[in-house]
This record gives C-alpha cells, structure tokens and sequence, in this order.
C-alpha cells in the first residue's frame, strides 16, 4: 500500500472518530440538524489539516528536488572551474598566438578586435553593438582583416585558426578546407 493511502486511510479514520467524540461530548437532544453541522465541521477540520499535510510532504519533495539540484549545480561548477584550471595555459596560449598572427598581419587593434569576435562566432550586428559602432563600420574591418590576411571569408578565417588544434582529422588523412582552398598572405600559424 503507498504512504498517499496509508495517509488517506488514517484521515478517513481519524475523521470518524472526530465525529463519534463530537456527538459523545455533545450535551444537546440528537438532531440530523445538529448532526449535519457538526459533520460539516469536522469535515472542514479534517480536510484542512490533510491539505495542511499534503503540502507539507509536496514541499519536502520539492526541498529535496532542489537539494539535489544544487548539488548538481555545484558539481558542474566544480568540474567547470577543474576543466577552465586545466585548460587555462592551452587557452592562453593560443590568445596569444591568435594575437601574435594579428600583428603579423598588421590588423589595427580595431580590426583585431572584429577578427576575434568573428572568430568567436559574432555577426557584424552583434559585433556592431558590442563595439558600439555601425554594422558599415564592422564590414569595412572585416574587409580590412580578409585584404590583409588573404582569406576570403569568415570560415577561412576560422579555420586558419582551428586547422591545426583539429589534429584527429589530419591523422585519419583528411585535408583542411582552409589549406587546400587559400593559402594567407603570411603562412605563419598561431
């Protein structure tokens, strides 16, 4: 039998015995008037205290969903800030190199910036915005940044960068799209 009709059983139980008292107890003559209200009374009594006990327990299912989301939480913020520590020198690293072929390349620190956050996946809008600037002006950087690399579009771009951090493809004998379609003005890698 579940805790639901254990729990409903002795409501039920405890309701008509709440009733017998009242009745016991009760120093007037016996009427079904008087029997009714009383009745409804306890009923109100009774219904009040199992909604009182079903929120109770809907609550503490709910504490504990919430524990243990928590603890979820607090696992993948742990295992996030582990894989951040561990990466850390591998992302810097190849910020630098990024930023090092952008000097290579002589891009302004303006088209720098638009390089970077087309490499991180930007459109000229959301890049417009960010950089508080017009759409125009983040086009013509962009144009400034394929003219001065010799690339020709934003998945060259991309993949000028990612070609060689994709190892598992060259070892299985595939060709980069990049190397095998342009090759940049400056064919020094980050």
């Amino acid at each position: 039998m579940s805790r639901t009709m254990i729990f409903a059983a002795t409501a039920a139980a405890l309701f008509g015995l709440l009733v017998v008292l009242e009745l016991v107890q009760s120093d007037e003559p016996f009427s079904w008037g008087g029997f009714a209200i009383d009745l409804f009374e306890t009923a109100l009594l009774a219904g009040a205290v199992i909604f009182t006990a079903f929120g109770s327990q809907a609550s503490r299912g709910m504490r504990r969903e919430r524990a243990r989301l928590l603890g979820d939480l607090d696992r993948a913020r742990r295992e996030g800030e582990h894989w951040r520590q561990a990466s850390r020198a591998h992302v810097d690293g190849l910020s630098r190199a990024i930023t090092a072929q952008f000097t290579r390349w002589g891009l302004t620190e303006a088209e720098g910036e638009v390089a970077l956050l087309m490499l991180k996946g930007l459109n000229h809008k959301e890049i417009a915005t960010l950089r508080d600037c017009s759409s125009a002006t983040v086009r013509q950087h962009a144009a400034s940044v394929y003219r001065k690399s010799g690339l020709t579009s934003r998945s060259q771009l991309t993949g000028f960068f990612l070609e060689d951090l994709l190892a598992p493809a060259r070892e299985r004998g595939g060709l980069s799209v990049v190397a095998s379609q342009a090759k940049p003005a400056d064919d020094g890698r980050a």
